[in-house]
């Protein structure tokens, strides 16, 4: 069926086109938002599937609509407003969280009871054309005070979650200073606009107000409404916006106003015109009876009935005498013209009147469909209308905003971004002199400052790094010689014993370090003071958080020293330190309240203290897994797994698990080529291989070479053993140290790189499996050969 636009399918087309737009928007920038900003989407999605339904109720006239006005309009603004609840619970700050749980469950519990209601109660009620709303809708109406109830359900409990929602939105409105205290208003002007417009729905669905004007106030204080809401999101610190969106939509907005506003006045001129022209046709009508005429000349009318002789004077439609009598005992509208449906077609609704002529009472019938075919087209008009000035304003708004506004602002953020990746020459061009141009100017007099404090700094620092580069040659010396004394005092002779005894102070010390870790937590589990909170929050900000440029961190550290000095801080420079050291090098506003008092200050240093133990927790944690994994080498050097604990294994499965365990770690550009042949089976130990296979094939991936590298592993199954090759292209291993690699302690890496324990351990475990190893190198190649025997021999 071909749709049939009427004035408030060019409102809703509107209406869709401003929140997909919105809904858009904040899509693309969705990992950009906060979760709590998330949930905007929720309800912009919802007011566009919400438009929708309007729009296909108002551009069809056919009994279908009345399913989507009942079971996709209803719910949609059901959730919308559960949403929007939902959002403004966290708008601005995450604040009374406990409430906002309780709430969204009971919000949700009522909004499903309502659909449900309201969707129940639909198949009740007679589907029927509605002569205000002008499309078919269930009867609004109904003698059952159960059927009335699940009518007004939906708006009822709209306003319900709408003023608890107000509610808390006035608790923050009173709470917050400032630009967040705008911002709330705005928001709660919103909700109040949307409550309003519940109330009034329910006020319709009583018969207490006008539908048309209701529709008419729905449609534009719901698109105000949007905007206030999207432009009171873009202006939260954590929602990334840009000036141009904000202009394009405020934009959008005033032109759909505009638009609708001058759409209404055609639509009531329109309307006003056509039932003049009506009345016209009727007088006319009633003119050629008085004068005798049997049959009328018409033009509009397709049903002239005359009620007293129950005859027809014209039936273009072949109507029946049957219809005839549905007319007798109806009331008489002399004056003017009303919408009456005959029949569920959509052909059977018509414009009807009475008159009387020679003493006559006289039915008159105008179709409808002739009438809704003229406003389609208007509305189509309107709509490209409305298209063509959209597409207006986008090819003028380079010249209205961008010039003057977007780009110079621009300028002056990629200025700002290039001071902030370490360019001081920058300089940011000034075209006008506006509060943008001095903003211009202000910034280059300010890199100028900076670049003259830089070069000063970077003098200091060429000085203090050569005196740390002498430090550091001379610590490596005595590192080195250091490891060359520990690897030839143990060479493994009793490694188990030793094993066994590091094993048990390691694990002394890791015990202490979680006993206090623990401690550490059942400590920070007591009742915190609003100062702890305050000063967690501020130590856990700067976790994550980058070194600044080292340019600018000796400013920033003087700086802090001034900040703790002016808050009577006992030895700010440590202090400074050691913040440092943990990468605060600023305290922000927000945290300056916690230096205010003894109490505060006592507070952060003692965070800071703990945070500090637990860092250096962390580093002794990591020195015993380390420790530990040494410990491992060595007991594996030196002792082979029972025989009976031997399993049987397939080598394909354990190369298989290597090789994509370790995949994403390993270097890139490198193109392995495993191949087998056969799946052979053997008796072992799992995790043993898997430590063979992932010290060969990283040795292999760390001999190839950055661009070209290749490495080729084969797995053959033979009579009586299983045959494992694994070949790179490196430059291979020197002649003169191919004899000692398999020696314990031996390594050619660089220091730090390897304890020269893994080629021996690997030679080790392939013997207590009864195999051997052998390798072979020239320079472009080297092949190790690993022979295992099967299983079944």
């Amino acid at each position: 069926m071909a749709p049939l636009l009427n004035l408030y399918s060019f409102f809703y087309f509107g209406l869709c086109l401003v929140s997909g737009i919105a809904f858009a928007y904040f899509m693309s920038r969705k990992e950009d938002l906060t979760p709590t900003f998330r949930g905007l989407l929720i309800p912009l999605a919802c007011l566009f599937i919400w438009s929708v339904a309007w729009s296909i109720c108002n551009s069809f006239v056919a009994p279908w609509t009345a399913y989507v006005f009942v079971f996709l309009k209803n719910p949609a603004i059901l959730i919308m407003g559960v949403s929007t609840s939902h959002l403004a619970f966290g708008f601005q700050e995450n604040g009374f969280p406990r409430w906002k749980a309780w709430s969204l469950r009971i919000h949700i519990l009522l909004a499903t009871l309502a659909i449900l209601a309201n969707g129940t109660g639909f198949f009740f009620r007679e589907i029927q054309f509605d002569p205000k709303m002008e499309f078919y809708v269930p009867n609004q109406h109904s003698s059952s005070h159960i059927v009335q109830l699940s009518i007004l359900s939906i708006a009822g409990v709209l306003c319900l979650i709408l003023g608890h929602t107000i509610l808390a939105l006035t608790v923050k409105f009173f709470k917050f200073q400032g630009s967040k205290k705008r911002n709330t208003g705005g928001f709660l002007l919103a909700i109040l606009g949307i409550i309003s417009l519940a109330f009034a729905d329910i006020l319709v669905d009583l018969n207490y107000f006008s539908k048309p004007t209701f529709l008419f106030l729905l449609t534009n204080l719901t698109v105000i409404i949007m905007t206030i809401l999207v432009l009171v999101s873009l202006n939260q610190e954590t929602i990334p916006s840009t000036v141009g969106f904000k202009i394009m939509t405020f934009n959008l907005t005033v032109l759909y106003l505009i638009l609708s506003i001058v759409a209404n006045f055609l639509f009531n001129r329109f309307r006003a015109d056509f039932q003049n022209e009506m009345s016209r046709e009727k007088h006319s009508i009633k003119t050629q009876l008085e004068l005798g005429s049997t049959y009328p000349f018409v033009y509009l009318t397709e049903l002239v009935i005359d009620i007293q002789n129950q005859n027809f004077r014209i039936n273009k439609t072949d109507h029946t005498a049957k219809i005839i009598k549905k007319f007798q005992d109806r009331p008489a509208t002399f004056e003017s013209f009303k919408l009456e449906s005959f029949s569920s077609d959509p052909n059977g609704i018509y414009w009807t009147s009475d008159f009387h002529a020679k003493n006559h009472h006289f039915f008159i019938a105008i179709p409808y469909i002739e009438y809704r075919n003229t406003v389609h087209q208007t509305v189509v008009w309107l709509i490209v209308t409305l298209l063509f000035s959209l597409f207006t304003i986008f090819m003028l708004y380079p010249v209205l905003h961008k010039t003057s506004i977007v780009y110079p602002l621009t300028r002056l953020l990629a200025g700002i971004r290039k001071m902030q990746a370490g360019d001081l020459f920058v300089t940011v061009k000034v075209s006008s002199r506006d509060e943008i141009g001095e903003l211009s100017n202000s910034f280059n007099e300010m890199i100028s400052i900076v670049r003259d404090a830089r070069l000063q700094l970077e003098q200091k620092i060429e000085e203090r790094t050569l005196s740390l580069n002498q430090t550091i040659l001379e610590l490596r010396e005595t590192q080195e010689q250091l490891l060359q004394a520990e690897r030839m005092s143990t060479l493994g002779k009793i490694a188990a014993s030793v094993a066994h005894e590091i094993n048990n102070p390691l694990a002394a010390i890791k015990g202490s370090v979680q006993f206090i870790k623990d401690g550490q937590s059942f400590g920070t589990n007591q009742n915190k003071s609003a100062n702890d909170l305050l000063a967690e929050k501020f130590i856990a900000e700067f976790k994550d958080q980058k070194r600044s440029e080292v340019t600018s961190r000796f400013k920033r550290k003087k700086e802090l020293i001034a900040f703790f000095k002016s808050k009577s801080i006992p030895d700010p420079i440590s202090l400074a330190d050691t913040c440092f050291d943990f990468k605060m090098e600023v305290v922000p506003e927000e945290y300056q309240q916690l230096f205010d008092t003894e109490e505060g200050k006592l507070t952060f240093q003692s965070q800071l203290n703990e945070f500090v133990i637990g860092f250096h927790l962390g580093i002794i944690e990591t020195a015993v897994e380390r420790a530990s994994k040494i410990v491992f080498a060595l007991k594996h050097h030196s002792y082979s797994g029972p025989k009976e604990s031997q399993k049987l294994l397939s080598l394909k499965e354990g190369i298989d698990s290597v090789l994509s365990m370790y995949s994403t770690s390993w270097k890139q550009n490198i193109e392995i080529d495993w191949k087998v042949e056969g799946d052979p089976v053997i008796l072992g130990h799992a995790d043993e291989l898997v430590q063979v296979w992932t010290n060969l094939i990283y040795n292999s991936i760390q001999a190839c070479p950055k661009e070209g590298g290749k490495i080729r592993i084969l797995l053959k199954d033979e009579q009586t053993e299983a045959l494992v090759l694994i070949e790179d292209n490196g430059k291979g291993i020197p002649e003169e140290i191919l004899p000692r690699i398999f020696e314990p302690f031996f390594t050619t890496k660089e220091l730090g790189m390897g304890t020269g324990l893994g080629l021996s351990i690997v030679q080790k475990i392939i013997e207590n499996h009864n195999g051997n190893i052998h390798v072979e190198s020239e320079p472009g190649k080297t092949l190790f050969t690993i022979r295992i025997p099967l299983a079944k021999s």
